[in-house]
């Protein structure tokens, strides 16, 4: 019986092990790497000279419209970009090849053109017969002129004997990472993730610009707010972050600040102290802490989190550990953060779960009595005023909300950095804070730092995606290109010794993988749920979806931009009403294929669910493309090899019910769509 007929995707949450593994920087000589090599360029300026930016895509797809640049690297307007990328094939086949979108195409495969035209809207050109590979790598090569405006849209499909149109999936697609302009381009990508998770901007004012007139804001962001801080943390962990940040977490945005005197960091830590109160700390018992450690593994938190008191999962899943907990937070002010992670930092990393207050005080029941006790902190006094100036002359208040006054500039403008001094010295420089940046990282940033006066202010939604992914560590508790989850890594490890509760088991729950979110979604339904502004479409999910309501809308854009498509939603189009009858039986029990078994209709809840719930149906046709719906039907598990749902169209493209529609399982499939839509309310 049907139970999935569409599916959904549940979040953006965390790591990004399969995003870092397209860099080519990690890959020896002679590796590969998976993705599609595409160079990007642009004429610039009177003299004709031509910028160009060498990087890796997961599809040979983009979308670029008009104000927006593939790479923020090139300003907007008219652009060509080169993608190559080879295919392996275990034996010698023939395929079709299909290209869609806006602007001027060529496709070559082995060398030989096959395709070469103007895309417009709806008019797609395609290869008049099948075009033989060969065994082992074939060589792909599309190469994509935008509008004279700098817009424009391609997608490159294929088909063989046993399926239709369809991109190529991530995983079959590969590079050489003996690539120096490649090695090169993702030396800058990195430079700018930096750049912009280091915060340089707040202290190198980029005159004439501002940062938060940089695209999406993304300059703009802060540390958390100050002010109150003292009614929040604890003052002999103060003054210990103070004096080695990186000894809580190897990888967090504020600097080791270089002190006059060593006493300086009691100081600042005395009067931050002194900034607020504590409330009564709340009881927690080992019932509350047991509730917790449960909780923790349904909502993913062992995807981003050793578990408090050690876990199955080993040091290669990238995990950061919660010991200093208890040391840092009063226990009231846990809770509180917990229930909500931006309440005092507007860009905090942490995900909104939206938590209950009982659930909040369950984890911090376990966060609290289970923590293994790290070395105790000395206690830490200081001169509170002393302190207060110390803030100012560091200029602490360019990151940090905090009530000091505004003192004169400390650090050179943007235009005027010197990349061998400062904060990029290669010796330490005592006038600069110490963000302990490896060489390879120093590196990084020297090769940004020529575009960082204009490349952050150039709209890029693919790239902001991208970096996103990586940042928010959404593969933490999603599938990418084939590669499972951090989360889905721990639960095999977990369920060696002991099989999990399904409740704490993405692989169980079907957690989704985030492959082709941007080509199977409506990006106006997308942008909603990212936001957290829709409900999830599988509400009996124990893992929840956070929302991400600041860049929401920009992760969402890029995530559509990545597969070749626009903005906008596919146009809505009446239902056919002969077709829509066909629709209604075909849904039904008995008759049909039985979709509603395992699928609420509207009110109408799922007759008997097998297994696993399926999507509510008219949420399913809210939220889908029309093109992905197709192929999801015709053959689920080459979407989702772990769906449940069944395969009911044969290799001929026929179903078993041929009273209907003459047994045409595309037909079949479409009269569904059309019954669906005709049950959707009317727009206005």
């Amino acid at each position: 019986m049907v139970r999935r007929v569409l599916v959904s995707i549940v979040c953006l949450v965390s790591v990004a092990a399969a995003v870092r593994a397209q860099q080519p920087a990690a890959n020896h000589p002679g590796d590969r790497v998976r993705g599609v090599r595409v160079t990007l360029e642009r004429d610039h300026g009177r003299d004709g000279k031509q910028v160009t930016d060498t990087r890796l895509l997961r599809l040979f797809s983009l979308a670029v419209e008009r104000g927006e640049t593939p790479s923020p690297l090139l300003a907007p307007g008219f652009f060509r970009a080169t993608f190559a990328a080879d295919v392996s094939l275990p034996v010698r086949d023939r395929h079709r090849f299909r290209l869609e979108g806006r602007g001027r195409v060529t496709l070559s495969v082995n060398g030989e053109k096959v395709l070469d035209g103007t895309l417009r809207p709806d008019k797609p050109i395609e290869t008049a017969a099948a075009v033989r590979l060969q065994k082992g790598d074939n060589r792909l090569q599309l190469v994509f002129e935008s509008s004279a405006m700098g817009d424009g849209q391609v997608r490159l499909s294929w088909a063989g004997a046993d399926f239709g149109f369809e991109p190529i999936a991530p995983e079959r697609l590969s590079w050489s990472a003996d690539d120096a302009e490649l090695r090169h381009g993702a030396q800058r990508q990195r430079g700018q993730a930096l750049f912009a998770a280091r915060r340089c901007a707040r202290c190198h004012e980029p005159e004439p610009l501002r940062v938060g007139e940089s695209a999406f804001a993304e300059l703009d962001a802060t540390g958390p707010d100050l002010r109150t801080i003292g009614g929040r943390v604890r003052q002999d962990w103060l003054a210990a972050f103070l004096r080695d940040p990186r000894r809580f977490r190897s990888d967090t945005s504020m600097p080791r600040l270089r002190f006059e005197r060593e006493q300086d960091a009691d100081d600042v830590a005395a009067w931050l102290a002194g900034t607020g109160v504590p409330l009564a700390a709340p009881e927690f018992d080992d019932a509350a802490a047991d509730a917790g450690a449960a909780l923790f593994r349904q909502f993913g938190c062992v995807a981003c989190h050793v578990t408090p008191g050690g876990d199955a999962g080993g040091p290669e899943l990238e995990r950061s550990a919660l010991d200093f907990v208890g040391q840092k937070w009063h226990p009231a002010a846990l809770v509180r953060y917990l229930q909500e992670p931006r309440g005092n930092h507007d860009h905090a990393r942490m995900p909104d779960f939206r938590l209950q207050r009982e659930q909040a005080m369950q984890l911090a029941a376990l966060l609290l009595l289970r923590a293994a006790a790290p070395s105790p902190l000395p206690a830490s006094h200081g001169d509170a005023e002393h302190g207060r100036h110390v803030v100012q002359q560091h200029g602490c208040i360019d990151c940090h909300a905090v009530d000091v006054p505004l003192g004169a500039p400390r650090a050179p403008q943007l235009a005027n950095l010197d990349a061998d001094r400062g904060c990029l010295a290669t010796k330490a420089d005592p006038r600069a804070p110490d963000h302990g940046l490896s060489a390879e990282q120093l590196a990084d940033l020297r090769a940004f730092l020529p575009f960082a006066a204009t490349a952050p202010w150039h709209a890029s939604p693919i790239d902001f995606a991208t970096r996103q992914l990586t940042a928010l560590r959404c593969t933490a508790c999603h599938a990418l290109d084939g590669e499972p989850s951090t989360w889905a890594r721990w639960a095999r490890a977990a369920s060696a010794t002991q099989p999990l509760p399904a409740a704490q088991d993405p692989i169980a729950q079907a957690v989704p993988a985030l492959t082709w979110v941007g080509a199977k979604l409506q990006p106006s339904w997308l942008d909603r749920f990212v936001r957290g502004q829709e409900p999830s479409p599988r509400p009996w999910l124990h893992a929840r979806m956070p929302s991400f309501d600041r860049h929401g809308a920009a992760i969402a854009s890029g995530l559509v931009r990545g597969h070749g498509y626009g903005s906008a939603d596919e146009p809505p189009v009446a239902a056919d009403a002969q077709m829509a009858i066909h629709g209604e039986r075909l849904l039904a029990m008995g008759k049909g294929f039985g979709c509603v078994q395992c699928h609420a209709l509207g009110d109408q809840p799922a007759v008997q669910v097998f297994e696993r719930e399926g999507i509510e149906l008219l949420t399913a046709r809210r939220r889908l493309r029309h093109e992905y719906y197709t192929r999801w039907l015709l053959d689920p598990t080459r979407l989702d090899p772990d769906s449940r749902m069944p395969k009911f169209a044969d290799a001929r493209g026929r179903t078993a019910l041929t009273d209907v529609l003459g047994g045409d399982a595309a037909q079949q499939f479409e009269s569904i769509w059309q019954y669906l839509g005709s049950r959707l309310p009317k727009r206005h």
